[in-house]
């Protein structure tokens, strides 16, 4: 009985590795623990407390995710240990395992141990736990250089996005779309190619932090899903110039804003509809547009 729980603790720490491996290391992956954890907060802000959305939906998940990570990770080691308590552990003089629990006793060896803290006042006596409580302190170590390296991660990738967003935004108030379909084409073309770049830039930062969906901005010149529709009347403008060169910039960024569309739809929105649809319905998940 005493091997199955010790495997089960151990299923649960393999689990969340797992979880943080694809959330943060794989190209394009998102764990599935973290991903439902974003979708809960980001419904619960979005329905129950609309007010905190644009600001905190997004800080919440990866708090939400790091403490869940953190929980099972205490969890899955405190099953490891329970069936070993107290015969497989030496105790200090001050200690008196029979005073308590063998669960408690296992559950504060387990935070102790994650959070690398090294009281010394329970070591193990076994051999093989001998090996199995610095590798509980070697990913307690891993657990919060994780949760840093992903803040340090994820704020970059937002700052592109808004960037793009304000790019747009500077655009549209600026009546590009008149340049676009009749001024220079060598002018127009670089302003399409800009966006364009932008927009691959926004696409392939999504892929890699998928998480980053669920950050909002509160103003609408910094929000990617409000200004992004600009960029269909751009290539609409594009599309209508008598310049070759215009015209197949045009469509680059018609297939650049398309697959952006593409992958939010499949990711989070699920609408299945044609691109100005969907970027509707973008626009309206994050609090902008005729829906929100």
């Amino acid at each position: 009985m005493g091997w199955m729980i010790s495997s089960a603790g151990l299923f649960v720490v393999l689990v969340t590795l797992w979880d943080i491996f694809h959330t943060l290391w794989h190209p394009g992956g998102f764990g599935r623990l973290s991903q439902w954890v974003f979708q809960l907060v980001w419904r619960v802000t979005k329905h129950v407390v609309p007010s905190l959305t644009r600001q905190l939906a997004g800080p919440i998940g990866i708090l939400g995710v790091v403490m869940l990570w953190t929980g099972l990770m205490v969890i899955g080691w405190t099953l490891v240990y329970l069936p070993h308590m107290p015969e497989g552990f030496y105790f200090g003089s001050a200690l008196s395992p029979e005073q308590s629990s063998d669960a408690l006793a296992a559950l504060y060896l387990s935070l102790v141990t994650l959070a690398t803290l090294g009281f010394g006042d329970v070591t193990p006596a076994d051999p093989g736990l001998r090996l199995l409580t610095p590798f509980e302190a070697l990913l307690g170590f891993v657990l919060l250089t994780a949760a840093i390296s992903w803040i340090l991660q994820v704020y970059p990738a937002l700052g592109r996005r808004r960037s793009v967003a304000k790019r747009l935004s500077i655009l549209r108030s600026g009546q590009a779309t008149d340049v676009v379909a009749g001024g220079e084409p060598c002018v127009a073309s670089r302003m399409l190619e800009a966006v364009t770049e932008g927009v691959i830039q926004v696409e392939t930062d999504l892929l890699q932090y998928a998480e980053s969906y669920y950050f909002l901005e509160e103003e609408e010149e910094m929000s990617l899903a409000a200004t992004l529709p600009y960029a269909l009347e751009m290539v609409d403008a594009g599309r209508a110039s008598s310049s070759r060169e215009v015209r197949h910039a045009a469509e680059m960024l018609a297939a650049a804003v398309e697959s952006l569309a593409g992958r939010v739809d499949r990711a989070y929105l699920g609408t299945g509809c044609p691109t100005p649809e969907v970027l509707a319905s973008y626009s309206s998940d994050h609090g902008f547009g005729r829906h929100a």
